[in-house]
């Protein structure tokens, strides 16, 4: 399969209604990333409106600009489940598919396991640091920038400030393991890394279709970049990766995407385009038209 192939995750799964002679879509939600709103995602949802006739589109802002900083990822994914639960065209629907931009496939990802209601057809994981963060990005302006590296540095697992800061509910400090599983308030927990698991995360992406992974080659806001496809710096070093396959969450299958893999239904990708580029013109064209529509 083509790398970028697996954006067939997208949507498309086409399906048609016994009550209706016209071919439906699937709704698409669209989640956006860390300092952004919906309004960043207007290109996509045009595009999509515009090749997907009669397709329902919703783009959820989850309070945008700092205030996706200096928020709780889980108070996030609690909006999200909120806002999708009551929306009434998405409930008359069997499924969506949805798509979660950098932090925004984090929150993304906790509807999956965490609510799933509407259930998720497919999901597209796009540039999202699905295995882990470590390092603070450079997008922010500089003094916010150096007030994160300064408490993860001291705080990272402290509960409170699990409970104001986004990033730190996915940080994951290769040299501190053990912190890591027992104080991540979301990374930890979805990704069943605790000796506790909860079988409703596995029985959740197990339902899935697909599921498509992609990173940036060329990415400098996340780091690792690979973390778009669950790799993550190996204990103790920045200078080695521990990939998805090599990892006790995947062999043992605690959420259940060695089975998608072995499936089919676990799709990789990778793009040139820069990480802050996903909503252009130029970058998600390209990719969307070629392998999806």
């Amino acid at each position: 399969m083509n790398s970028l192939a697996l954006f067939v995750a997208l949507t498309l799964s086409i399906y048609a209604y016994e009550a209706s002679a016209a071919v439906t879509y699937p709704p698409v939600v669209l989640v956006h990333g860390i300092t952004g709103t919906k309004s960043d995602l207007y290109f996509l949802r045009s595009f999509l409106i515009k090749n997907l006739p009669g397709v329902y589109v919703k783009d959820v802002d989850l309070g945008g600009g700092l205030n996706s900083i200096w928020r709780s990822i889980n108070d996030q994914i609690d909006r999200l489940c909120e806002e999708l639960a009551k929306d009434e065209i998405l409930q008359s629907f069997p499924g969506i598919n949805l798509i979660g931009f950098s932090q925004g496939g984090m929150i993304a990802r906790g509807f999956l396991e965490r609510c799933n209601n509407p259930p998720v057809l497919n999901f597209i994981s796009w540039v999202s640091p699905q295995g882990g963060q470590f390092g603070v990005p450079g997008f922010i302006n500089s003094t916010i920038e150096r007030i994160i590296d300064d408490l993860v540095e001291c705080c990272a697992y402290d509960r409170w400030l699990q409970e104001i800061l986004s990033v730190a509910g996915y940080w994951r400090d290769p040299y501190q393991e053990a912190a890591f599983v027992n104080g991540s308030i979301f990374l930890a927990d979805v990704d069943n890394l605790r000796p506790k698991k909860n079988h409703l995360y596995k029985q959740r992406i197990l339902k899935l279709k697909n599921f498509s992974m992609g990173y940036s080659l060329v990415d400098d806001v996340l780091r690792p970049k690979e973390t778009g496809w669950f790799a993550h710096f190996s204990k103790n070093t920045e200078l080695k990766l521990t990939y998805l396959e090599d990892q006790q969450m995947y062999k043992e299958d605690w959420i259940g995407l060695r089975e998608l893999d072995e499936s089919g239904r676990l799709h990789r990708f990778t793009t040139l385009c820069g990480h802050g580029d996903y909503s252009s013109q130029h970058c998600f064209v390209p990719t969307f038209t070629k392998n999806v529509l």
